[in-house]
Parts: C-alpha cells; structure tokens; sequence
C-alpha cells in the first residue's frame, strides 16, 4: 500500500471538509478521510486542540485574503456596510465552519491564530477609520458592527429570522446604516 502524503495544510482542509458536511472532526475521522493511520496527524499537530486553532486560523486568513480583495480602495460609511455585508456572506456561506471559529475561545496560546485575527483587524480597524476619527467613535463602530454582524450571522444560520416580510440581509443593512449613522453624530 502506497504511503499518503500528508502535510499541514492537507490536514487542515480534510478537517474543514468534514466540519462544512457536520461530520466528526477528529484524529481518527481525518485519518480515515486521508486513508491513514491517525498516529501519522501528530508528526503535524501535538493534539486536536493544535489543530481546531489551526483550523481557526486558515479560516480567518481565508476571509481576510477575500475581505481585502472585496474593498480594495473602498473607504468611508459605503466601505464598512460592504465590509459587514461580505463578512456576513461569507460567514453564513460557511455557517457549520464560521460556528466552529466563534465557539473556541480566545487564547494567546497559537501565535497563528494571534496575527490572523491581528491582518483582520487591522484592515477593519482602516476601513472605520475612513469614517470615524475619533478613537472613542472607532470603538463603539467597530463594537457595533461585530455585535450586529455575529448576532445577525447565528439568528440567520441557525433559522431564527425566519419572516420573510423584511429578508434578513435588508434589515441588516438598514440597521447597521442606522446605527453607524448615529454613531457618527
């Protein structure tokens, strides 16, 4: 029998395909996956834990690539709507994956996963700051874009905004407008 070649990135993306299809996201699934034995995913990943920040990490590099590619030269109130709105898509796009990313909690302990939500970040943090210059004003922006965006991402993806009479993308951007607008006074 043949031996897999195996690599980070190869394991990383077995276990995104199995997340995406709600399916077991362990060593021995991705192991079974790759036609490998599940010993053969520690010469890449010390544990599971390793691997789910890994996980997190390519996701989050993922929708930056895309993000800075999307608003390339966008600025002000129409850049951070097109922003929110591509973050949302994507988001609900990935639904089962975006869930696995907002459940593990924050820790410094995966620089990886540190400089991923740091590119994020910092391209968010330039498109507020093509509207708001006061850093008190950026805060409260950049808070209230992430609680509507996420809070809007799980009643979405998990069925709650189920009235059809206003679709969920409209009022998400009709109070996203609202807000930032109030914000900016």
């Amino acid at each position: 029998m043949p031996r897999k070649i195996l690599s980070k990135e190869i394991i990383i993306k077995t276990s995104i395909m199995l997340i995406e299809d709600n399916k077991e996201n362990n060593f021995a699934a991705i192991a079974r996956k790759l036609g490998t034995q599940s010993q053969a995913l520690y010469n890449y990943f010390p544990n599971q834990l390793a691997l789910n920040y890994a996980i997190v990490a390519w996701a989050v590099n993922l929708l930056t690539d895309q993000l800075r590619q999307d608003l390339f030269g966008k600025a002000g109130l129409t850049a951070i709507i097109d922003f929110a709105m591509a973050f949302r898509e994507r988001a609900l796009n990935h639904f089962l994956l975006t869930q696995f990313v907002l459940k593990m909690p924050r820790t410094d302990n995966y620089p990886e996963v540190d400089t991923a939500f740091a590119e994020l970040k910092a391209i968010f943090n330039q498109i507020i700051g093509t509207k708001f210059t006061d850093p008190q004003k950026q805060l409260l922006a950049s808070r209230c874009i992430r609680d509507l965006a996420i809070g809007d991402i799980v009643n979405v993806g998990t069925g709650w905004f189920a009235d059809k009479s206003l679709p969920a993308d409209k009022s998400f951007r009709k109070l996203l407008k609202q807000s930032l607008s109030k914000i900016a006074e």
